[in-house]
């Protein structure tokens, strides 16, 4: 299946511990750095990760020579975390590096923070000064006793009160903040205080900035370290050992001698089941059992010719999630629809207008778009659910024909969580793709 994302398992160790943070990083839709080797940063994002390269989409020009050592910092697990890999290819908007033969802390702060919420309406209001200079208000993205990073909603110039374009420009680094409001934090009462400008970034069309707090005001804010304490550990020394999701099932015992061959499963004779048919069928969205078998208990997709996978918690999940197909009706949705309910999905909906999708959008917890709806296709359609959904959004998984630079910059300011390139098999890869998504594999 040709599709971003998948990966096969490789022996260094080293590799494996990077595999699995930027695979994760990947799924997550982690927001990248690509530092250069004189220091400069530009603002990154995951395409494909695979055991040879990493491939990036970039909102800027990387100043490196091919064979280069290029750095990529980003945040995972709490984390701010760095790998070097060496530079194969680069061109507009898309850049190509070797797989980093580690990964190791880049950490700024020496004491533990707690994220936040944004449900939990944490914010704050920085003041440069009290009668001229910038104003600027946001919601607190996380907190340790030592300072904090702010999303920024709104800067305005103190003194005329108009407002001012968020941009990485907007303030240096070290430059002083007289005033630090900071409200509603977690069983916290009204902080003020000072601090100073940490660092500056611009994250997927957001500005966000890291506060150093003045020293000398650890009473003011022991609240904010019991509330640290409780949500987070002291930082590590070193890169935490982390595994990388499963790539392959293995089937149970029983049913070895019905596995498939790698390529699609070709119909044949088994002495538990009945023959497959060549055409694959319309399923309901739970399908019933064939009543050839007499024993009782037979698996839902048994009847068709998909293997039984996971266990039976993952098989209950899979009946508890809905999935909404957005793709004209037709052999190629009807397969599909038949394809996700043989294998336990209990709430397949396929729609063909955006009328259909409107009704069903807020039950859906991942959505497929093929083609789209008959008023909106493709990053058209990722868009509108962006704009509507927002960060309630679920994941939105992409098929094109052809992937460009356009097309992942597009995808990757909507939201879109993963793109397919057509045409796409309907095989384990797949089912495996979608349950990641779901968070239930």
């Amino acid at each position: 299946m040709a599709m971003f994302g998948l990966k096969k398992s490789k022996s260094s160790e080293g590799s494996e511990l990077v595999l699995a943070y930027l695979e994760e990083a990947q799924r997550v839709r982690v927001s990248l750095l690509a530092v250069d080797p004189k220091g400069r940063e530009v603002p990154a994002a995951l395409v494909a990760v695979t055991e040879e390269r990493v491939t990036l989409s970039t909102q800027g020009r990387i100043m490196a020579e091919q064979g280069e050592p290029v750095a990529l910092v980003f945040i995972l697990d709490g984390l701010r975390l760095q790998a070097k890999g060496r530079l194969q290819e680069l061109k507009t908007g898309t850049m190509v590096l070797e797989l980093p033969a580690s990964i190791e802390l880049a950490e700024r702060r020496k004491k533990p923070r707690g994220r936040l919420n944004q449900r939990e309406g944490a914010a704050i209001t920085a003041l440069t000064g009290l009668f001229e200079g910038i104003g600027l208000t946001g919601t607190i993205e996380n907190i340790s006793e030592g300072g904090l990073c702010m999303k920024v909603g709104r800067a305005m110039n103190v003194k005329t009160q108009g407002q001012m374009h968020l941009g990485p420009n907007l303030l240096t680094v070290g430059e002083p903040f007289m005033l630090l409001k900071l409200s509603k934090l977690p069983k916290c009462p009204l902080i003020e205080l000072g601090g100073t400008v940490a660092h500056v970034t611009a994250e997927g069309g957001s500005l966000i900035i890291g506060v150093t707090f003045e020293p000398g005001k650890e009473a003011l804010l022991s609240p904010v370290k019991a509330l640290v304490a409780s949500r987070a550990s002291a930082i590590p020394a070193t890169v935490p050992p982390k595994a990388r999701r499963p790539q392959e099932v293995e089937p149970p015992p029983d049913e070895a001698s019905n596995d498939p061959a790698p390529a699609r499963p070709a119909p044949k004779k088994e002495p538990e089941a009945a023959p497959a048919p060549a055409p694959i069928p319309v399923a309901t969205p739970v399908p019933e059992p064939t009543p050839e078998p007499p024993t009782p208990a037979v698996e839902p997709a048994a009847a068709h010719d998909y293997p039984a996978r996971g266990s039976a918690l993952l098989r209950v999940k899979k009946r508890t999630r809905s999935l909404l197909l957005a793709m004209p009706e037709g052999p190629g949705c009807e397969a599909l629809v038949a394809f996700l309910a043989a294998d336990g999905y209990g709430q397949v909906m396929a729609v063909a207008t955006l009328t259909e999708l409107l009704e069903h959008l807020d039950h859906a917890q991942l959505i497929f778009v093929d083609g789209g709806v008959a008023e909106l296709q493709s990053l058209a359609l990722a868009s509108l659910l962006r704009h509507r959904l927002e960060e309630a959004m679920p994941p939105v998984l992409l098929a094109e024909d052809a992937v460009d630079a356009d097309l992942v910059v597009g995808a990757q300011q909507t939201g879109v969580a993963q793109i397919l390139v057509k045409p796409y098999e309907l095989d384990q890869d797949f089912l495996r793709m979608i349950e990641g998504h779901l968070g239930i594999g």
